[in-house]
């Protein structure tokens, strides 16, 4: 349905909200037309939010106005409700409610027991009111957290984290993506649910077995994934993103010096497969380690998170020179 919006996001990574919707927006179905915070007006179709990472929720906003009193009116759809109340400012707090269910001809209307709807209204720049109509995908994304698979490993990525990558990589559905350090399949998992085609690899039998179970165990059918050593792997098809949480040196076999070299070969035969300005979304563990992609890559974006004392991973956004 296209109309106004306003989109309300979860804080995670620093910055990474507001980059994964400005990039989902760059798909045409809607335009950013203000923002508040983790607050934005956005207008058009929402529906490609369904698949964010980091919208909490989504209101389909039906009045507006300079002042409270403005939202005055029967704009509501009929049925039952509650209002919830918001401020950017911190100027009002949720005293005000009740006020503004009578305000909205809530007499006789406000149920918190059993609602036909909520309302949501929020004091940015101005006064928005509006039916919430989607409140984000954390309950399907826990669903789906490492212990909750068939087959899991404690260092996998978190399922927000792997979707977000996913979303700021610039693919349509159908096209393919391709994570050559695949481990147990959690990016792969994002990315088909949301209808990429996925190739995954790994030098490990043990996780390409446990990657394949759990993409078939969440209902992902179109996959490929091999047990290569990704620098020999030949790649047949066209790849339309990179997107893959490198190996760490503490979590693998590998020492510092041989992994420098790997990143620095796979950051070459990414350049390879990739054609010009396509993407490559990677997580590492050291930030320096991206400076070997920069021969092959245009290094657009780097989020820092701190998972705990001793690991701060990065994820870049790589476009191809």
């Amino acid at each position: 349905m296209v109309g106004n919006y306003l989109v309300e996001l979860l804080q995670d990574i620093p910055e990474a909200p507001q980059y994964e919707l400005q990039s989902l927006s760059e798909s045409g179905n809607f335009k950013i037309l203000k923002n508040s915070g983790s607050f934005f007006l956005i207008n058009g179709s929402w529906d490609i939010l369904r698949n964010a990472a980091y919208v909490r929720r989504v209101v389909n906003v039906l009045s507006n106005s300079a002042e409270m009193e403005g939202l005055a009116g029967s704009f509501l759809p009929d049925g039952k409700f509650y209002v919830r109340f918001q401020d950017s400012s911190d100027c009002h707090d949720s005293s005000i409610e009740p006020s503004i269910g009578d305000l909205l001809g809530g007499k006789g209307r406000v149920s918190f027991k059993d609602p036909d709807f909520v309302v949501r209204v929020y004091h940015l720049d101005s006064w928005y009111a509006g039916v919430e109509i989607f409140s984000g995908i954390g309950k399907e994304l826990h669903s789906r957290r490492a212990p909750m698979r068939p087959f899991f490993s404690p260092i996998s990525i978190d399922p927000r984290h792997a979707r977000f990558m996913v979303n700021i990589a610039g693919t349509k559905e159908g096209e393919t993506i391709l994570d050559p350090f695949c481990g147990t399949g959690g990016i792969l998992l994002e990315a088909g649910l949301m209808g990429r085609k996925v190739l995954g690899n790994d030098w490990s039998l043990q996780m390409t077995t446990g990657a394949r179970l759990n993409l078939k165990y969440f209902g992902v059918r179109d996959y490929i994934i091999g047990n290569d050593d990704f620098l020999e792997m030949e790649i047949r098809e066209p790849v339309a993103a990179i997107v893959t949480d490198f190996p760490y040196g503490k979590n693998s076999r590998l020492s510092q010096k041989n992994l420098e070299q790997l990143y620095g070969a796979s950051f070459r035969k990414f350049h390879a497969i990739l054609q010009e300005g396509r993407k490559g979304v990677v997580v590492v563990s050291e930030r320096k380690l991206l400076d070997l992609a920069k021969d092959y890559f245009h290094i657009e974006k780097i989020f820092q998170f701190r998972v705990h004392r001793s690991l701060t991973r990065y994820f870049a956004v790589l476009k191809r020179k």
